[in-house]
């Protein structure tokens, strides 16, 4: 009886451990952005062990007050069903590639079976407790850099989707997309970006600048999933 006791313990901490897969378990050879594979030994030698252990650079006391803070109001020419499937569907990778950034890595805290996922990998659809490692190129690659986020808010009935720069990186902050239909059944998404860093200057500066740019080209990647058309994204306003 103890031994069975014993053993049953064993498998039950076995599989936990299989379960909690850690940073040291990913193969940075199959990462092909050195910027990315940076990112993640950076992570290591913080003390980041399990993937569970990857925080949100934002407290649950969150004050959006204490944060600089951008607006970019886009209008897609398509029901609001149609843009919302199409991005938390399953056009991870394919959205996040572009000129201005690439997927390094996908984590998923959650328990699946594939919790490391490189950019080889099929990824499926957006859920929460997935980590997101991309590879940004501004100034035709003249300044490179890695950045990782975390998938916190999937909200379907309210059509919103909201992720945080994660601690370890120079931003910390969320950013908030909300999906709305509008009077002509076509659909306004509001990016909503809070942010700041160590740095006032890279903040009031270099950021928004930088920013505007990747949130454009990110949304316009959905509009070529959307219609495989190149003029269904209009920006309307931005603050």
């Amino acid at each position: 009886m103890n031994k069975f006791l014993l053993f049953t313990f064993l498998l039950i901490v076995k599989n936990f451990c299989i379960a909690q897969e850690c940073l040291k378990d990913i193969d940075l050879s199959k990462i092909p952005y050195k910027e990315v594979r940076a990112l993640i030994v950076a992570q290591k030698n913080s003390n980041v062990e399990c993937i569970k252990d990857i925080k949100s650079s934002c407290s649950n006391d969150f004050k959006c007050s204490e944060y600089y803070k951008q607006i970019r109001n886009f209008k897609i020419d398509k029901s609001l069903q149609t843009v919302w499937e199409n991005y938390v569907g399953n056009e991870t990778q394919k959205a996040y590639n572009s000129k201005k950034f690439a997927l390094g890595l996908m984590l998923c805290k959650k328990n699946v079976n594939d919790k490391i996922l490189y950019p080889s990998n099929s990824f499926g659809r957006l859920d929460t407790g997935q980590v997101i490692y991309l590879k940004l190129k501004f100034l035709k690659g003249l300044l490179k850099m890695a950045v990782a986020f975390e998938v916190n808010k999937i909200d379907t009935t309210n059509k919103i989707i909201e992720f945080s720069y994660v601690k370890g990186g120079k931003s910390r902050g969320k950013q908030i997309l909300e999906f709305r239909a509008n009077e002509k059944n076509k659909t306004d998404i509001i990016h909503t970006t809070f942010y700041r860093s160590n740095s006032k200057i890279r903040d009031i500066v270099f950021y928004p600048f930088f920013h505007a740019k990747v949130t454009r080209e990110l949304h316009n990647n959905f509009k070529k999933i959307v219609f495989q058309a190149p003029k269904n994204l209009i920006i309307f306003n931005k603050v």
